[in-house]
């Protein structure tokens, strides 16, 4: 993840959530970055509407909401102004609300995508096939997104880790997740925290007797794979011997990610996703909706540098 300069914040019809502001207004100033503020529109009653005797009159319907928008955008940003953040906005008009935020994401290049998350009693139910769901799937700038809740004084960020995901992969995904996690450490001034979760062969799979024999040593040499894996990550850091707490937990990731994650109290968890089937993986097998429905901190899912590279080469 680059040095964040450029923010672009989506917003929709709805009124901004006060804690949104707050924390893009608070990640402008530490950063030094800029704010764009977009919203991709679209009325299908005024499509659709037989008030209108021609495509012309359509369009100047159209033009009308679209100016209406930016007028309600431009107070938000007036706002941001007032609180010394540089904040532009821009509107858009397309049917497809994915595709209309993901062509402003690559026209835009933002170092940080910020989105607000309105979240129902079953949150899978809202995220999972929603446009944030999606945006986790195919977005290719850093995504962050936000909870209606404030960040405490000294925020405590974790970054979930996988460095034996995948040994042939030619990105080091683990290491971005922990660059970027850093990164906002230093400017917001919180608290780094690591996690790391594995989970051993089950004894009801195994069925030769000498490996049931020594199924405790399979378990010990299993165990000291993955956490020699994460001391050469931290290794690369310079984070070995350094303050971050680290957790190694043994089980299904979706569920001691969220346990952990709660019990540190964390604020923004930074997760790794390259595609949508690496971001299934990274779940280990789970649904990705009890996952999110008790992660109860900010994401931020971080692409691959690959995905980087190709953005910005």
């Amino acid at each position: 993840m680059r040095a964040i300069e450029k923010i672009l914040l989506l917003l929709d019809q709805q009124p901004p959530a006060s804690e949104l502001l707050d924390k893009v207004v608070h990640m402008a100033r530490k950063f030094g970055a800029r704010v764009e503020l977009f919203e991709c529109c679209y009325s299908r009653p005024l499509v659709s509407s037989h008030l209108f005797s021609s495509d012309e009159g359509i369009e100047k319907a159209k033009h009308g909401y679209l100016r209406g928008e930016e007028r309600r955008l431009q107070l938000v940003a007036d706002q941001l102004v007032e609180r010394g953040v540089d904040a532009t906005t821009d509107v858009c008009w397309e049917m497809d609300i994915e595709q209309g935020v993901l062509t402003k994401v690559e026209r835009y290049q933002p170092d940080l995508v910020v989105k607000n998350c309105r979240f129902h009693h079953r949150l899978a139910e809202y995220l999972f096939g929603s446009l944030d769901w999606q945006l986790i799937r195919h977005c290719p700038a850093p995504l962050m997104l936000i909870r209606p809740q404030p960040w405490k004084s000294t925020p405590v960020v974790l970054a979930a880790l996988d460095p034996l995901q995948d040994k042939h992969h030619p990105v080091k995904l683990d290491d971005a997740v922990l660059q970027s996690a850093e990164s906002f450490v230093e400017h917001i001034g919180g608290i780094l925290h690591m996690f790391h979760a594995y989970h051993t062969l089950p004894t009801s799979v195994i069925f030769d007797e000498t490996l049931m024999l020594n199924y405790e040593e399979l378990r010990s040499r299993l165990a000291d794979e993955h956490r020699q894996a994460i001391t050469e990550l931290l290794n690369g850091h310079g984070l070995a011997k350094a303050e971050p707490v680290l957790h190694l937990a043994q089980g299904e990731v979706h569920k001691e990610l969220p346990k952990y994650a709660e019990q540190v109290d964390a604020d923004l968890v930074v997760l790794g996703g390259i595609d949508r089937n690496a971001a299934d993986r990274l779940f280990s097998g789970s649904t990705t909706e009890s996952v999110v429905d008790h992660l109860q901190a900010d994401l931020l899912v971080i692409r691959a540098p690959l995905f980087e590279e190709r953005r910005h080469g």
